[in-house]
């Protein structure tokens, strides 16, 4: 069983879709979601780990909240932010259900962590704005 779960919001997907029609940048949001749950719980990051973790998955946040607005106008930033909010608590949930059941050493644990690790290291390519 694949320890991913698909996101309500892939609902809204369209042409920027992965084959799965997941949106891309909805996948990276769950996943970073899935990730800091995991890390929340069973692993202890050093500070700068930690706040270039947490920017990054501010701005995966942004873009999936943008991408939602884009696809849904008619939504408040209410509304998207309860979205996203509500799909997060679905994904840390289990999570949670996992390190329950199975501990931190979980296999599938260890690969959320080692996730984290990545995400914390990864440094975005963002075109500069204006003009």
């Amino acid at each position: 069983m694949q320890f991913i779960i698909t996101l309500s919001i892939a609902l809204l997907s369209s042409s920027n879709s992965t084959a799965h029609g997941t949106p891309e940048i909805l996948k990276m949001y769950e996943h970073f979601t899935l990730s800091s749950a995991a890390a929340g719980k069973c692993y202890q990051p050093k500070k700068p780990e930690l706040a270039s973790f947490l920017a990054n998955y501010e701005l995966v946040t942004r873009m999936s909240s943008q991408y939602i607005k884009e696809k849904r106008p008619q939504l408040t930033e209410k509304q998207t932010a309860q979205i996203l909010l509500d799909a997060g608590k679905r994904a840390t949930d289990r999570v949670y259900q996992e390190i329950e059941s199975a501990s931190c050493m979980s296999p599938k644990i260890q690969d959320l962590i080692k996730r984290f690790k990545v995400q914390s290291a990864w440094k975005p390519n963002i075109p500069p704005s204006g003009g």
